[in-house]
Protein backbone atom coordinates (compact mmCIF):
# COMPACT_ATOMS: atom_id res chain seq x y z
CA UNK A 1 0.00 0.00 0.00
CA UNK A 2 1.30 3.02 -0.65
CA UNK A 3 0.95 5.81 2.05
CA UNK A 4 1.72 9.69 2.04
CA UNK A 5 1.61 11.35 5.59
CA UNK A 6 1.58 15.22 6.13
CA UNK A 7 0.97 17.54 8.59
CA UNK A 8 -1.92 19.68 7.88
CA UNK A 9 -2.89 23.08 10.02
CA UNK A 10 -5.31 25.47 9.79
CA UNK A 11 -2.63 27.99 10.04
CA UNK A 12 -1.16 26.78 7.02
CA UNK A 13 -4.40 26.53 5.17
CA UNK A 14 -3.35 29.16 2.60
CA UNK A 15 0.17 27.03 1.67
CA UNK A 16 -1.06 24.79 -0.81
CA UNK A 17 2.04 23.28 -1.80
CA UNK A 18 3.69 21.77 1.41
CA UNK A 19 5.98 19.17 -0.09
CA UNK A 20 7.87 21.73 -2.17
CA UNK A 21 7.21 24.78 -4.02
CA UNK A 22 6.93 23.08 -6.92
CA UNK A 23 4.29 20.71 -6.09
CA UNK A 24 0.85 21.40 -8.26
CA UNK A 25 -1.61 23.79 -8.22
CA UNK A 26 -5.06 23.18 -7.18
CA UNK A 27 -7.94 22.87 -9.57
CA UNK A 28 -11.02 23.60 -7.26
CA UNK A 29 -14.34 26.56 -8.62
CA UNK A 30 -14.32 28.84 -6.24
CA UNK A 31 -18.65 27.59 -6.14
CA UNK A 32 -17.15 24.18 -4.63
CA UNK A 33 -15.72 25.28 -1.76
CA UNK A 34 -18.53 28.27 -1.01
CA UNK A 35 -20.66 25.01 -1.43
CA UNK A 36 -18.81 22.78 1.20
CA UNK A 37 -17.89 25.79 3.79
CA UNK A 38 -21.47 26.48 3.78
CA UNK A 39 -22.33 22.64 4.02
CA UNK A 40 -20.38 22.46 6.99
CA UNK A 41 -21.63 24.90 8.98
CA UNK A 42 -24.51 22.71 9.67
CA UNK A 43 -23.76 20.62 11.88
CA UNK A 44 -21.66 20.01 15.23
CA UNK A 45 -21.42 16.18 14.98
CA UNK A 46 -18.44 15.22 13.87
CA UNK A 47 -19.52 12.07 11.52
CA UNK A 48 -21.92 14.09 10.29
CA UNK A 49 -19.16 16.74 8.80
CA UNK A 50 -16.92 13.82 7.93
CA UNK A 51 -19.98 12.31 6.07
CA UNK A 52 -20.60 15.27 4.30
CA UNK A 53 -16.81 16.59 3.71
CA UNK A 54 -16.44 13.08 1.58
CA UNK A 55 -19.71 13.70 -0.41
CA UNK A 56 -18.88 17.26 -1.42
CA UNK A 57 -15.19 17.37 -2.13
CA UNK A 58 -16.08 14.54 -4.75
CA UNK A 59 -16.21 16.93 -7.28
CA UNK A 60 -12.90 18.07 -7.06
CA UNK A 61 -11.15 14.99 -6.44
CA UNK A 62 -12.79 11.34 -5.90
CA UNK A 63 -11.86 9.26 -3.03
CA UNK A 64 -12.67 5.34 -2.10
CA UNK A 65 -12.56 5.93 1.84
CA UNK A 66 -11.96 8.37 4.84
CA UNK A 67 -10.73 7.50 7.89
CA UNK A 68 -10.49 9.68 11.30
CA UNK A 69 -9.30 8.50 14.51
CA UNK A 70 -8.37 10.64 17.63
CA UNK A 71 -7.16 8.14 19.86
CA UNK A 72 -7.76 11.03 23.09
CA UNK A 73 -11.00 11.00 22.85
CA UNK A 74 -11.46 7.11 21.67
CA UNK A 75 -12.96 8.08 17.65
CA UNK A 76 -12.39 5.73 14.98
CA UNK A 77 -14.39 6.76 12.38
CA UNK A 78 -14.44 5.43 8.44
CA UNK A 79 -16.64 5.97 5.38
CA UNK A 80 -16.60 3.55 2.57
CA UNK A 81 -13.63 1.46 1.99
CA UNK A 82 -9.41 1.10 2.13
CA UNK A 83 -8.24 1.00 -1.71
CA UNK A 84 -4.01 0.60 -1.72
CA UNK A 85 -3.34 4.12 -1.85
CA UNK A 86 -3.80 6.24 0.72
CA UNK A 87 -3.08 9.85 1.68
CA UNK A 88 -2.58 11.33 5.27
CA UNK A 89 -2.71 14.23 7.52
CA UNK A 90 -2.69 15.63 10.68
CA UNK A 91 -5.50 17.72 11.57
CA UNK A 92 -4.62 21.05 13.62
CA UNK A 93 -6.45 24.38 14.58
CA UNK A 94 -3.59 26.53 15.15
CA UNK A 95 -2.22 24.22 18.00
CA UNK A 96 -4.85 22.44 18.90
CA UNK A 97 -4.58 18.46 17.57
CA UNK A 98 -7.60 17.71 16.18
CA UNK A 99 -6.66 13.87 14.66
CA UNK A 100 -5.35 12.26 11.67
CA UNK A 101 -7.03 11.80 8.79
CA UNK A 102 -6.73 9.63 5.85
CA UNK A 103 -7.82 9.43 2.11
CA UNK A 104 -7.84 5.79 0.21
CA UNK A 105 -8.44 5.27 -3.45
CA UNK A 106 -7.89 1.98 -5.87
CA UNK A 107 -5.83 4.69 -7.69
CA UNK A 108 -2.52 6.43 -7.28
CA UNK A 109 -3.08 10.58 -5.89
CA UNK A 110 -1.86 13.12 -8.32
CA UNK A 111 0.07 16.32 -7.04
CA UNK A 112 -2.95 18.57 -7.93
CA UNK A 113 -5.10 15.89 -6.27
CA UNK A 114 -3.30 16.07 -3.20
CA UNK A 115 -3.10 20.06 -3.58
CA UNK A 116 -6.94 19.98 -3.79
CA UNK A 117 -7.56 17.98 -0.44
CA UNK A 118 -5.52 19.85 1.16
CA UNK A 119 -7.13 22.94 0.08
CA UNK A 120 -10.54 21.38 0.43
CA UNK A 121 -9.49 20.55 4.29
CA UNK A 122 -9.17 24.21 4.58
CA UNK A 123 -12.68 24.64 5.22
CA UNK A 124 -13.30 21.54 7.13
CA UNK A 125 -10.35 21.84 10.12
CA UNK A 126 -12.19 24.62 12.12
CA UNK A 127 -16.23 22.94 11.66
CA UNK A 128 -14.33 19.88 13.11
CA UNK A 129 -12.78 22.12 16.08
CA UNK A 130 -16.13 23.19 16.78
CA UNK A 131 -17.65 19.27 16.62
CA UNK A 132 -14.67 18.20 18.94
CA UNK A 133 -15.20 20.43 21.24
CA UNK A 134 -19.00 20.10 21.36
CA UNK A 135 -18.43 16.35 21.72
CA UNK A 136 -15.91 17.27 24.97
CA UNK A 137 -18.34 19.18 26.45
CA UNK A 138 -21.27 16.84 26.13
CA UNK A 139 -19.08 13.74 27.77
CA UNK A 140 -18.04 16.16 30.94
CA UNK A 141 -21.74 16.78 30.86
CA UNK A 142 -22.40 13.16 31.50
CA UNK A 143 -19.67 12.37 33.75
CA UNK A 144 -19.29 12.49 37.40
CA UNK A 145 -16.97 15.18 37.81
CA UNK A 146 -15.06 12.80 40.85
CA UNK A 147 -14.69 9.33 39.41
CA UNK A 148 -15.05 10.18 35.38
CA UNK A 149 -17.39 7.51 35.33
CA UNK A 150 -21.48 8.02 34.17
CA UNK A 151 -23.67 10.20 36.15
CA UNK A 152 -26.97 9.67 36.58
CA UNK A 153 -28.09 11.47 33.48
CA UNK A 154 -25.96 9.31 31.71
CA UNK A 155 -27.21 6.13 33.52
CA UNK A 156 -31.37 7.06 32.27
CA UNK A 157 -30.19 7.85 29.01
CA UNK A 158 -28.25 4.65 28.23
CA UNK A 159 -29.86 2.39 30.16
CA UNK A 160 -33.60 2.84 28.36
CA UNK A 161 -31.68 2.82 24.52
CA UNK A 162 -30.10 -0.11 25.51
CA UNK A 163 -33.22 -1.81 27.15
CA UNK A 164 -35.07 -0.60 23.99
CA UNK A 165 -32.35 -2.29 21.65
CA UNK A 166 -31.89 -5.77 23.70
CA UNK A 167 -35.57 -6.25 23.30
CA UNK A 168 -35.48 -5.18 19.40
CA UNK A 169 -32.24 -6.84 18.66
CA UNK A 170 -33.26 -9.96 21.13
CA UNK A 171 -29.90 -10.41 22.62
CA UNK A 172 -29.45 -10.36 26.73
CA UNK A 173 -28.38 -6.92 29.04
CA UNK A 174 -27.61 -7.71 32.08
CA UNK A 175 -27.21 -4.66 35.09
CA UNK A 176 -24.85 -4.97 37.69
CA UNK A 177 -25.39 -2.88 40.96
CA UNK A 178 -22.08 -2.42 43.48
CA UNK A 179 -21.58 -0.87 46.86
CA UNK A 180 -18.66 -0.16 48.64
CA UNK A 181 -19.41 -2.07 52.08
CA UNK A 182 -18.42 0.28 55.26
CA UNK A 183 -17.96 3.11 53.43
CA UNK A 184 -19.19 5.55 55.70
CA UNK A 185 -16.40 4.19 58.44
CA UNK A 186 -14.11 4.56 55.71
CA UNK A 187 -14.54 8.10 55.70
CA UNK A 188 -14.58 8.11 59.13
CA UNK A 189 -11.58 6.35 60.31
CA UNK A 190 -9.74 7.88 56.80
CA UNK A 191 -11.25 11.21 56.50
CA UNK A 192 -13.56 12.45 53.26
CA UNK A 193 -10.22 13.06 50.85
CA UNK A 194 -9.02 9.34 51.42
CA UNK A 195 -12.15 8.42 51.06
CA UNK A 196 -12.56 10.03 47.24
CA UNK A 197 -9.38 8.43 46.45
CA UNK A 198 -11.30 5.43 47.60
CA UNK A 199 -14.04 6.10 44.70
CA UNK A 200 -11.81 6.89 42.30
CA UNK A 201 -9.68 3.60 42.41
CA UNK A 202 -12.65 1.73 42.78
CA UNK A 203 -14.00 2.62 39.35
CA UNK A 204 -10.48 2.78 37.79
CA UNK A 205 -10.88 -1.42 39.06
CA UNK A 206 -14.08 -2.08 37.44
CA UNK A 207 -13.23 -0.24 33.94
CA UNK A 208 -10.29 -2.67 33.60
CA UNK A 209 -12.18 -5.60 34.65
CA UNK A 210 -15.38 -5.00 32.14
CA UNK A 211 -15.22 -5.09 28.78
CA UNK A 212 -15.30 -2.30 26.25
CA UNK A 213 -18.94 -2.64 25.24
CA UNK A 214 -20.13 -2.06 29.29
CA UNK A 215 -20.40 1.21 30.81
CA UNK A 216 -20.09 2.24 34.39
CA UNK A 217 -21.83 4.60 36.52
CA UNK A 218 -22.06 6.70 39.49
CA UNK A 219 -25.20 5.27 40.89
CA UNK A 220 -24.95 7.99 43.75
CA UNK A 221 -22.62 8.22 47.17
CA UNK A 222 -20.42 4.78 46.96
CA UNK A 223 -22.75 2.88 44.89
CA UNK A 224 -22.02 2.10 41.23
CA UNK A 225 -24.54 0.31 38.31
CA UNK A 226 -22.52 -1.00 35.10
CA UNK A 227 -24.58 -2.29 31.85
CA UNK A 228 -23.28 -5.65 30.80
CA UNK A 229 -24.15 -5.35 27.04
CA UNK A 230 -24.56 -8.80 25.28
CA UNK A 231 -24.08 -10.71 28.86
CA UNK A 232 -25.96 -13.90 29.94
CA UNK A 233 -26.45 -14.75 33.92
CA UNK A 234 -22.93 -17.00 33.82
CA UNK A 235 -20.65 -13.93 31.73
CA UNK A 236 -21.91 -10.81 33.45
CA UNK A 237 -21.77 -13.28 37.15
CA UNK A 238 -18.04 -14.14 35.96
CA UNK A 239 -16.77 -9.86 35.52
CA UNK A 240 -19.03 -9.34 38.93
CA UNK A 241 -16.82 -12.21 40.55
CA UNK A 242 -13.55 -10.14 38.73
CA UNK A 243 -14.76 -6.74 39.90
CA UNK A 244 -15.15 -8.06 43.47
CA UNK A 245 -11.46 -9.91 43.23
CA UNK A 246 -10.15 -6.41 41.84
CA UNK A 247 -11.39 -4.29 44.48
CA UNK A 248 -10.75 -6.71 47.44
CA UNK A 249 -7.17 -6.82 45.87
CA UNK A 250 -6.61 -3.24 46.46
CA UNK A 251 -4.17 -1.69 48.75
CA UNK A 252 -4.41 2.07 49.28
CA UNK A 253 -1.73 3.86 50.99
CA UNK A 254 -2.88 6.25 53.81
CA UNK A 255 -1.31 8.15 56.75
CA UNK A 256 -3.18 5.64 58.46
CA UNK A 257 -1.54 2.60 57.33
CA UNK A 258 -3.00 0.43 54.07
CA UNK A 259 -6.76 0.70 53.30
CA UNK A 260 -8.65 -2.40 52.18
CA UNK A 261 -12.04 -2.41 50.67
CA UNK A 262 -14.90 -4.89 49.66
CA UNK A 263 -18.07 -4.14 47.31
CA UNK A 264 -21.19 -5.51 47.59
CA UNK A 265 -22.89 -6.95 44.18
CA UNK A 266 -26.30 -7.56 43.04
CA UNK A 267 -27.28 -8.95 39.21
CA UNK A 268 -30.53 -8.46 37.38
CA UNK A 269 -30.84 -9.63 33.30
CA UNK A 270 -33.23 -7.92 31.69
CA UNK A 271 -36.54 -9.50 30.92
CA UNK A 272 -39.35 -8.89 27.82
CA UNK A 273 -41.68 -7.14 30.35
CA UNK A 274 -39.13 -5.12 32.35
CA UNK A 275 -39.18 -1.36 32.52
CA UNK A 276 -36.17 0.85 33.42
CA UNK A 277 -37.60 0.53 37.32
CA UNK A 278 -38.19 -3.27 37.51
CA UNK A 279 -34.49 -4.00 36.31
CA UNK A 280 -33.32 -1.54 38.72
CA UNK A 281 -35.13 -2.56 41.79
CA UNK A 282 -34.22 -6.25 41.37
CA UNK A 283 -30.31 -5.25 41.16
CA UNK A 284 -30.92 -3.24 43.89
CA UNK A 285 -33.17 -6.08 46.09
CA UNK A 286 -30.15 -8.71 45.47
CA UNK A 287 -27.52 -5.88 46.15
CA UNK A 288 -29.39 -5.65 49.79
CA UNK A 289 -29.26 -9.08 50.68
CA UNK A 290 -25.61 -9.07 49.59
CA UNK A 291 -25.26 -6.88 51.77
CA UNK A 292 -27.59 -8.62 54.86
CA UNK A 293 -25.82 -12.21 54.10
CA UNK A 294 -21.77 -10.95 54.54
CA UNK A 295 -21.41 -8.68 51.91
CA UNK A 296 -18.17 -8.91 49.67
CA UNK A 297 -20.39 -10.90 47.60
CA UNK A 298 -22.45 -11.10 44.61
CA UNK A 299 -26.20 -12.21 44.41
CA UNK A 300 -28.16 -12.85 41.77
CA UNK A 301 -31.85 -11.56 40.86
CA UNK A 302 -35.00 -13.83 42.15
CA UNK A 303 -36.16 -14.19 38.95
CA UNK A 304 -32.41 -15.37 37.53
CA UNK A 305 -32.26 -17.66 40.71
CA UNK A 306 -35.69 -19.70 39.54
CA UNK A 307 -34.12 -19.82 35.96
CA UNK A 308 -31.33 -21.41 36.48
CA UNK A 309 -32.91 -24.06 38.83
CA UNK A 310 -35.26 -24.87 35.79
CA UNK A 311 -32.15 -25.26 33.56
Amino acid sequence: MATQVSNFSAAQSDKLTPYSELAAKPQIKSDILVRLATFLQTSLDYQTLLTVFQREIAAAVLIDGLHFENTENNIDFSIGHKGPHSSSYQLKAQSEKLGDITFYRNTRFREHELANLEALMGTLVYPLRNAMRYRAALDQAFKDPLTGAGNRIALDDNLSREMELAKRHDYELSLLMLDLDHFKAINDTFGHLVGDEVLKAVVKTIQKCIRQTDICFRYGGEEFVVLLNNANVGNARLIAERIRMGISDLCIETDQGVLQATISSGLALLHPDDNVKDILRRADQALYKAKDTGRNKVIVGEKQEAAELCD
